[in-house]
C-alpha cells in the first residue's frame, strides 16, 4: 500500500507539474502575443506619425528644389545681362571710335556749332510739337478723366527721354511705369493702350517705306511717275483697308496661334509665348473696343500726324547740318532722308543698340546715308550731329517733365481707380 501511495502520489506530483508547465507556456505564449500586438500599434503609431513628417519633408524639398531652380534662373539672367551690357557698350564705344577716326574732329564740331538756326528750330517746334498729338491720341485710348491732358503730355516726355537711353525700345515700359506709379492707372491699361498706339505706329511706318522706295527707285528705274502714283494710292488703300478691319486681321492671327499653342505642347510651357498670345488677345480686344467708342479714325489721324512731323522733324535738323556746306531744300530729297533717318530708328529697335544709341545709330545711319549716294565722311558727320540735336532736346525736356511731377505743388487728379 505504501508503495501505491508512493506511486500515486508520483503521478499526481508529474501531473501537477505537467499543468504548471502547460499554464505557464499558455501565459507565456499570451504575453508574448501582447507583446506583439503592442510592438505592431507603436511601429503602426510611428508609422502614422511619420505620414505628416514625410509629406512636410517632401515639401521642404520641393520647396527647396523650386528656390534653387530660381537662384539658378536669377544667377543666369544677371550673367545674360551683363554679357549683354558688356557686348553693347563694347560695341558702341567701338563704332563711336571708329566713326570718329574716319573724319575730322574739327569738321565734326564745325558742323555741330554752325548749323543754320532757322532750320534748327523749324526741327526742334517740329519735334516738340509730336508730344500734343501723342498725347491726344493715348489720352483717348486711356478715356479716363484721371489722366489730364498736362499730365498726359509729362508722361509723353519722360517716354521720349528714357526710349532715347534704353535699348531696343525698352523705354517704352516707362509709360507703363509712370501711369502706375503716379496716376494709378493698372499695368493692364497701361500695357494694352501702348500696344494699339505702337501697331498703329508700326503700320503707318511701314506703308511710308513702301512708298519712299518707289518714290526713291523712280530716279534710278524707269519707271514713270503715273505708276509711282498709282503704286502709292494702291499701297495707300490696302493700308486703310488692314487698320479698317484690323481686328479681324489680328482674330485670324489669334486663332492660329491658338491651334499651334493647343497643336504643339512645348508652346503651352513657353512662358514668353503665352504672354505674348495673352496680350494681342488682349490688345485686340482694346482695338474693338476703341471701335466701339469710335475714336478709332481719330486714334489713326494722330497716329499718323506723329509719324510724319517725327520724320519731317529729322529731315529739318539734317538740313541745319547741311545748309552751310552749300545744300538746299532741292538738292535734299524728303523721301531720301526719311529712309535713311528710318534706318536709323530700326537700329534704335534691336538690343545692339548702345547706350544712347550712341554709335549703333549713327552708324546705321550712315551706312543708309552712303547708299543712297553721299559721301562717308559727310553721312557720319551728318549723323552725329542731328542724332546728338535730337539726343540733348529729348533727353532734356524728359528731365524736366521728371522734375514737374515729382514736385509736391504738382497736384493729380482723384476721380477714381481705373
Amino acid at each position: 500500500m505504501s508503495i501505491e501511495k508512493m506511486n500515486n502520489d508520483k503521478y499526481e506530483n508529474s501531473s501537477q507539474v505537467n499543468n504548471n508547465h502547460s499554464g505557464g507556456s499558455q501565459i507565456n505564449s499570451s504575453q508574448t502575443n501582447n507583446n506583439m500586438v503592442n510592438n505592431n500599434k507603436e511601429v503602426s503609431g510611428q508609422l502614422g506619425n511619420n505620414k505628416p513628417a514625410d509629406a512636410k519633408a517632401e515639401k521642404t524639398n520641393i520647396a527647396a528644389n523650386g528656390e534653387q531652380a530660381s537662384r539658378r534662373a536669377r544667377i543666369k539672367s544677371i550673367i545674360f545681362r551683363t554679357i549683354n551690357v558688356v557686348i553693347v557698350v563694347g560695341l558702341g564705344i567701338f563704332l563711336v571710335y571708329y566713326l570718329l577716326t574716319q573724319v575730322s574732329f574739327t569738321d565734326l564740331k564745325t558742323a555741330f556749332l554752325g548749323v543754320y538756326k532757322p532750320s534748327l528750330v523749324i526741327g526742334l517746334i517740329l519735334m516738340f510739337s509730336i508730344d500734343f498729338f501723342k498725347t491726344y491720341r493715348q489720352k483717348l485710348l486711356i478715356g479716363t478723366d484721371q489722366v489730364r491732358m498736362v499730365d498726359m503730355f509729362l508722361v509723353s516726355l519722360i517716354r521720349n527721354a528714357f526710349n532715347m537711353v534704353l535699348p531696343a525700345r525698352t523705354g517704352e515700359l516707362s509709360y507703363v511705369y509712370v501711369l502706375k506709379r503716379k496716376f494709378k492707372i493698372s499695368v493692364e491699361v497701361g500695357v494694352s493702350t501702348l500696344m494699339v498706339g505702337l501697331l498703329f505706329e508700326i503700320i503707318i511706318v511701314f506703308c511710308m517705306i513702301i512708298i519712299s522706295v518707289i518714290i526713291v527707285g523712280i530716279n534710278r528705274y524707269p519707271i514713270s511717275s503715273t505708276n509711282v502714283i498709282l503704286i502709292a494710292a494702291g499701297l495707300l488703300a490696302v493700308s486703310l483697308i488692314l487698320l479698317f478691319f484690323l481686328s479681324k486681321f489680328i482674330g485670324l492671327f489669334i486663332r492660329l496661334f491658338n491651334f499651334f499653342i493647343k497643336r504643339f505642347a512645348r508652346l503651352q510651357k513657353n512662358r514668353v509665348i503665352v504672354y505674348l498670345y495673352e496680350k494681342l488677345v488682349e490688345t485686340n480686344k482694346n482695338i474693338e473696343i476703341i471701335q466701339g467708342r469710335r475714336i478709332y479714325w481719330k486714334v489713326y489721324l494722330a497716329s499718323v500726324a506723329t509719324r510724319v512731323l517725327k520724320f519731317t522733324s529729322y529731315y529739318f535738323l539734317i538740313h541745319a547740318t547741311l545748309a552751310p556746306m552749300g545744300y538746299t531744300f532741292a538738292d535734299l530729297s524728303y523721301w531720301v532722308i526719311f529712309l535713311a533717318t528710318v534706318a536709323a530708328e530700326i537700329s534704335a529697335v534691336l538690343p545692339t543698340h548702345a547706350f544712347a544709341g550712341l554709335g549703333t545709330y549713327e552708324g546705321a545711319f550712315a551706312l543708309a546715308f552712303v547708299a543712297l549716294g553721299f559721301s562717308k565722311e559727310l553721312s557720319i558727320i551728318v549723323g552725329f550731329n542731328y542724332h546728338i540735336i535730337n539726343l540733348i532736346f529729348t533727353i532734356g525736356w524728359g528731365l524736366i517733365a521728371v522734375l514737374i511731377l515729382v514736385m509736391p505743388f504738382y497736384k493729380i487728379r482723384h476721380v477714381g481707380k481705373s
